[in-house]
């Protein structure tokens, strides 16, 4: 038995609970204070713990695992989506536009109307939407209409706000979609999102904090007990200060503040001030609120198709740059983090984008060795030979999503082609060339941040409708949850605070309801949550509510 002298405030028992630690030790009971676990044993051993104030929770022979950690998700996102239009269901333009035309019955005329997820992949049109379909539901409101990632629809009204119209070049790094006529069709891709976005007033730190709390209980519900959100301005930052301070941030949070991602949302001298002049570095904070990377970003995406690969896409002819960044600054601004102290987070999809990030960040990290550095690639698709050697080389983690081979999987074919298709996320490869893989979900770039969909991605390598993606990249089981508890922990430094079920670490924890490591490969997607305890308290029991 393994334990500290204490008194436990709750003791759970009759349980298969899995530690996550190096062996993966399996114990039947354990026993937490002060939200901490106190220690892990046998039934006999843990209750003979228990005092009169201790709180028993029969486990019932279920399986816990340690609580789930989001590597990459949009956490305030997903609260403010709460009060947009959701249309990450939709299945047509029809049903979009029906959406729309129900909220502009209820908002004011001159109001701003937004939605938020749609994906065309799941359109039975086989078409993105237009300005016009929004024209003929509403010109009274001004409208914009998100992707699930890279790229907006907005109405007339947008547009003409906006001042674009048939003589408006395309930003760097952006396009404005055209009608056969040289007409502004409503589609911005990229950096031309900005545009528009740049029109909707900015949300107070109250409103953050409100949407916050509409999201937490969501994490909570799938098992999330800690999130890395990355790219954030400073307002966003100070939303979820307001929400700690108030006593309110039931997450354990690790904030990635944007350090430069679309060229003409800030000058480089104030990036420069915001990453220096903080008197800051990553790893600042507590066990709730802590402060994490940089999050830089260099290209879009697949279906967006502003990824920046060497091959154009599936019956394109040439490659398009729909950077965020130019490439001949990389150099500057990775060797201005390594002094700083920071580490960084990049967004790669392309290829070719994830070369030239490797490129400058081997460079620096030679010029400037820091051995804690917690560098990552985030999304990381399709790295070559030479990505995976580099990553391996300089200890650079890759940040995968696996919800996307669930979610959206399938799009790969049309956009890449097959023999992309089945490089992407490489998930067995990476650990085969020794790099570190960490799981998220980036809602709201997807559908849900339900782990078990993505777990079962990971082994199976199968999407949602069953069609293989990569098969030959398929992790165990035992890999894959490391990827979403313990794995987690070393892109914020807290391996020792959080990730496996340990004496003295954090009392996170989940308690399903069928047994991960056991439980037929195909029904891991099914897998649910039935009790989510964080910091030594139940923040969710299946049991208890409805849903």
């Amino acid at each position: 038995m393994r334990m500290m002298n204490m008194e436990p405030d709750s003791i759970s028992i009759h349980g298969r609970i899995y530690t996550m630690d190096e062996k993966n030790s399996e114990f039947q009971a354990l026993a937490v204070k002060d939200g901490r676990f106190l220690a892990l044993g046998t039934n006999e051993e843990i209750q003979s713990l228990a005092g009169k104030n201790t709180k028993i929770i029969d486990l019932q022979g279920r399986t816990v695992i340690p609580g789930i950690i989001d590597s990459h998700n949009h956490l305030w996102e997903v609260g403010e989506k709460l009060s947009q239009i959701r249309l990450d269901e939709c299945t047509s333009v029809e049903e979009m536009m029906a959406l729309v035309r129900e909220q502009a019955k209820i908002t004011p005329a001159g109001k701003w109307i937004l939605g938020m997820g749609w994906n065309e992949g799941y359109f039975k049109e086989v078409r993105y939407p237009t300005r016009h379909d929004i024209d003929k539901v509403t010109t009274d409101h001004p409208v914009i209409l998100k992707r699930f990632f890279n790229m907006d629809v907005v109405n007339t009204r947008v547009l003409e706000m906006a001042g674009i119209n048939t003589s408006t070049p395309d930003p760097q790094g952006g396009k404005i979609e055209k009608d056969t006529d040289g007409s502004p069709n409503g589609i911005l891709r990229a950096s031309a999102k900005l545009f528009a976005r740049k029109l909707v007033p900015l949300p107070t730190e109250n409103e953050i904090a409100e949407a916050l709390k509409l999201a937490i209980p969501i994490m909570h519900k799938l098992g999330i007990t800690s999130v890395i959100d990355p790219g954030l301005k400073s307002y966003e930052i100070r939303g979820y200060q307001t929400l700690y301070q108030s006593g309110g941030l039931n997450m354990r949070m690790n904030l990635m503040p944007s350090w430069h991602g679309f060229k003409d949302e800030e000058s480089i001298d104030q990036l420069d001030y915001r990453a220096n002049e903080l008197g800051i570095f990553s790893g600042f904070g507590d066990e709730w609120l802590r402060i994490g990377g940089l999050k830089m970003a260099i290209d879009g995406g697949t279906t967006s198709r502003t990824a920046y690969m060497y091959e154009p896409f599936v019956g394109e002819t040439e490659v398009h740059d729909y950077n965020r960044l130019n490439p001949q600054d990389l150099y500057r601004f990775f060797r201005r983090a390594q002094e700083l102290g920071w580490d960084i987070g990049i967004h790669t999809i392309g290829d070719r984008a994830q070369d030239m990030a490797l490129e400058q960040m081997d460079k620096v990290m030679k010029e400037i060795p820091r051995p804690d550095a917690r560098h990552n690639i985030i999304h990381a698709y399709f790295p070559t030979e030479y990505a995976m050697q580099k990553m391996a080389e300089n200890h650079i983690a890759a940040v995968l999503q696996p919800t996307f081979i669930y979610y959206e999987g399938e799009l790969l074919f049309k956009d890449v082609g097959e023999e992309r298709a089945h490089h992407y996320k490489p998930a067995r490869s990476y650990l085969d060339h020794g790099v570190r893989i960490t799981s998220s979900s980036d809602v709201e770039s997807t559908v849900s941040a339900n782990p078990f969909p993505a777990l079962y991605a990971l082994v199976a390598r199968k999407n949602r409708q069953g069609i293989p993606i990569g098969p030959q990249e398929a992790i165990t089981r035992e890999e894959a949850l490391r990827s979403y508890t313990i794995d987690g922990t070393w892109l914020t430094r807290e391996e020792h605070l959080k990730g496996s079920i340990a004496v003295n670490k954090l009392a996170d924890m989940v308690v399903l309801d069928r047994n991960y490591f056991e439980c037929p490969e195909e029904e891991i997607q099914s897998i649910r949550v039935d009790m989510t305890i964080l910091d030594g308290k139940i923040v969710w029991d299946r049991n208890q509510t409805s849903g």
